[in-house]
């Protein structure tokens, strides 16, 4: 194996944020390790969910041939581990604990149907790359959306600094919104289900996209399922999120 191979993706994050500033959990949809779609996620952002240690899986179809730049562009998802964001990252509002949220989140868990998620595969999506869809079904969508508002009591406000980092991205007044309402502009109408596999590409062809289009549908042969959701914690805002439980769907 290149000794390069073994190097933790996010052991240099780049930007640092004060210590002082607290824990955070989230709400994905993250694939069971042990599955296709896990295996292939892992795979490219080269840790696994559930730890924050560098992984490297010997049985890849082939690895990307610029080790350098594809540690480059893993370097941020590889912080947040293989997802699609369903609650973003927040504090816990005053009053709430850990516990009551893994409660809720299994509880809630027992009432969801699997959902199918055809046409899924490697998009260039707005600035990088992520599994999306060419049309998200409104099942996916409306999911999302039920997710979104039920755990919602949970959240916390967002911090100055999670505000002003906000605001800089050219927001639209929708977007602005969504934001002063519910801590995050990319829900409902805006929501768009994608799993991130880089952070921002060039305009230039780099050959990443083409190789995440040629090694998926080699790993992951079958129609994927969305049929969990997973909490992820964040013990502060310089260490990446890890799973720190998952909860299956109780419906077929």
């Amino acid at each position: 194996m290149n000794n390069n191979l073994a190097i933790s993706p996010f052991s240099q994050s780049g930007a640092t944020y004060p210590a002082h500033m607290n824990e955070r959990y989230a709400i994905y949809f993250a694939p069971a390790d042990d599955s296709p779609l896990g295996v292939f996620g892992a795979s490219v952002l080269r840790r696994k969910a559930g730890n924050a240690q560098a992984w490297y899986n010997p049985d890849l179809p082939y690895n990307f041939d610029n080790t350098d730049l594809w540690l480059s562009c893993i370097k941020k998802p590889a912080r947040y581990g293989f997802h699609a964001t369903i609650k973003a990252p927040f504090e816990l509002a005053p009053g709430c604990t850990a516990d009551q949220l893994l409660s809720d989140v299994e509880q809630f868990c027992k009432n969801q149907s699997v959902l199918a998620m055809p046409d899924l595969a490697p998009r260039r999506t707005r600035r990088f790359d992520a599994l999306a869809f060419e049309k998200q079904p409104d099942a996916i969508k409306a999911f999302a959306n039920k997710c979104v508002e039920h755990f919602e009591p949970y959240r916390g406000p967002l911090t100055e600094a999670d505000l002003k980092r906000r605001h800089q991205d050219n927001l639209s007044e929708e977007q602005q919104h969504y934001l002063d309402q519910f801590g995050y502009p990319y829900i409902f109408n805006q929501f768009n289900f994608h799993m991130t596999l880089s952070g921002n590409m060039p305009d230039a062809d780099n050959g990443y996209l083409q190789w995440l289009s040629t090694i998926y549908p080699l790993m992951v042969p079958e129609t994927p399922v969305l049929d969990r959701l997973s909490v992820f914690h964040q013990p502060d805002r310089n260490t990446p999120f890890v799973r720190v439980a998952e909860f299956t769907f109780g419906n077929p």
